[in-house]
């Protein structure tokens, strides 16, 4: 690999910082004057997918400018005239040295060389195949201990992004069957796995549903519970009835029913409303306090009238709006 693509790309990388941060300053600037019409979490999230947008854009264009240590061309031109071993090896330097995200430029000059050829889209899609199927997901399965588990899964994820960006679905199945053989595992590599699977909700939804039907008596938990947000966060997007059926079924079946309840909410359809009072009033006396106030906080979020359901806690403000609602620290 050259040296000066490498200049080039800490250049990139220390430059999409800066402006990362700097967006994230006026996000915060921001977050002082919330419009009065506005729920907080929900222009929290509309104000970070502007900041991603606005941060994106910026270092297209810097793909796009032409380079001295480039011989003068843009790392756009560069990346086109490099062979496909010479664009995997930069892509896994990119994964393990950069902070950021390698430049949109390098993963488009892969597709753009698979899309004229077959042979060169298999190759990409066995590299892959084997890159995630040989990393470690948890630290006990890293078995060099002079790695660091985080910057080994970033091939991982770079190879998931590949696959998401070559429209190839093959491997959502046995991505999680793998991950669902895990009690738990990190934030950021559940977060990689949805993030590819929810690309795909023609082999995903069908998939996961089936997954929480023939695990309902485990009690969803762990992973399950992330299949759950998966499975809100598409339908959210896609609605259907076969993923409305399967978020009640979901609530009816968890142990940690705050999930269910954060993703039907998420999922906005009111027909949700009776279940979930009639959950509070049969267990009443019972009910977790977190629970009781997301299912309150859901219920007036999907339109539903909570001013006949008593307060086992005695928290109501006139009954006419919930206290405060559980912290949400299902994954985003």
């Amino acid at each position: 690999m050259d040296d000066a693509i490498k200049k080039v790309l800490a250049k990139y990388d220390e430059l999409s910082k800066l402006i990362l941060d700097q967006k994230m300053d006026e996000m915060a600037d921001k977050m002082m004057d919330i419009p009065k019409d506005s729920d907080e979490m929900s222009y929290e999230s509309y104000l970070q997918s502007q900041v991603m947008e606005e941060t994106e854009s910026q270092m297209a264009l810097m793909e796009d400018q032409e380079d001295d240590l480039l011989d003068g061309m843009s790392m756009r031109e560069y990346f086109l005239g490099l062979s496909v071993d010479e664009l995997l090896e930069i892509q896994r330097y990119c994964a393990v040295n950069l902070d950021g995200k390698a430049p949109v430029s390098l993963t488009e000059a892969l597709v753009n060389k698979a899309e004229s050829n077959e042979d060169v889209y298999e190759k990409l899609r066995n590299y892959a195949a084997t890159t995630i199927g040989e990393a470690a997901w948890i630290e006990d399965e890293l078995k060099d201990e002079d790695k660091i588990f985080e910057m080994e899964f970033t091939k991982v994820k770079a190879c998931l992004e590949l696959l998401i960006e070559l429209r190839d679905g093959s491997l959502v199945a046995a991505i999680l069957d793998r991950f669902l053989s895990y009690p738990e595992t990190r934030d950021f590599v559940a977060d990689s796995i949805a993030g590819y699977v929810e690309a795909f909700p023609e082999v995903s939804v069908p998939y996961i549903i089936g997954q929480l039907d023939a695990n309902s008596d485990s009690g969803l938990l762990g992973p399950f519970e992330d299949l759950v947000i998966i499975l809100s966060r598409i339908g959210k997007n896609q609605p259907s009835e076969d993923i409305y059926l399967a978020l009640k079924h979901a609530f009816r079946y968890m142990t940690n029913k705050i999930y269910a309840v954060i993703c039907l909410m998420e999922y906005g359809d009111g027909r949700a409303i009776p279940m979930l009072k009639g959950y509070v009033n049969r267990n009443k006396d019972t009910i977790d306090r977190d629970l009781f106030y997301e299912i309150m906080s859901a219920v007036q979020n999907l339109g539903g009238d909570i001013s006949d359901i008593e307060d086992p806690f005695g928290d109501f403000d006139g009954k006419k709006n919930v206290p405060g609602a559980a912290k949400r620290n299902y994954r985003e």
